[in-house]
């Protein structure tokens, strides 16, 4: 609650209270040990890694320059070339791999074109989360994989459809917020 009403950052706020849980017996130093998810956490620190290799081995300066490049100064192909890389390297990669890779790539394209960073950023956000076509891209796919008996097939059948109509929303509402806030 102190997090929500912005009194104590989150991870502090957080921390406090699993401390707290153990400290007043509600869980125990081994019950929360065991509810810790040990490949998240090597999934979050894999991608901060990846993040900085990408920043340190000038593989960064690379794409921005990629992105400014297709987009010839455009605005909407902007957009749409952030969208469609977020969209396809978020289904090659986990989303939190894909936004330590674009977040420095998109405050350089951003800067360089004259764009407010945040609002790329949340084209960025958004667009990671559009994981329909692949069973591996995320958790969730392959938590309904097997009892669904669904195949890689049905999901690239039924997540191309379903990530077109994401990507078009998608440019529909980031295309005039970055007008406005151009």
């Amino acid at each position: 609650m102190a997090a929500s009403f912005g009194l104590a950052p989150v991870e502090l706020a957080s921390s406090i209270g699993a401390v707290a849980m153990v400290v007043t017996g509600v869980l125990t130093p081994r019950s929360a040990v065991r509810a810790l998810d040990w490949n998240i956490l090597a999934i979050i620190a894999g991608s901060i890694g990846l993040g900085v290799m990408v920043i340190e081995s000038g593989l960064g300066g690379y794409l921005s320059d990629a992105i400014i490049y297709l987009s010839a100064g455009s605005i909407p192909l902007m957009v749409t070339v952030i969208a469609l890389g977020t969209t396809l390297l978020t289904n090659l990669v986990t989303n939190a791999a894909a936004a330590s890779i674009l977040t420095p790539v998109a405050i350089t394209v951003a800067n360089s074109m004259g764009l407010n960073p945040m609002v790329v950023l949340i084209r960025i956000g958004t667009c990671i989360s559009f994981t329909f076509l692949n069973p591996f891209s995320h958790q969730s796919n392959l938590m309904v994989m097997e009892p669904g008996k669904y195949t890689v097939a049905t999901f690239v059948r039924f997540g191309v459809p379903i990530t077109l109509v994401s990507l078009a929303t998608a440019f529909g509402v980031a295309w005039p917020l970055l007008e406005f806030w151009a």
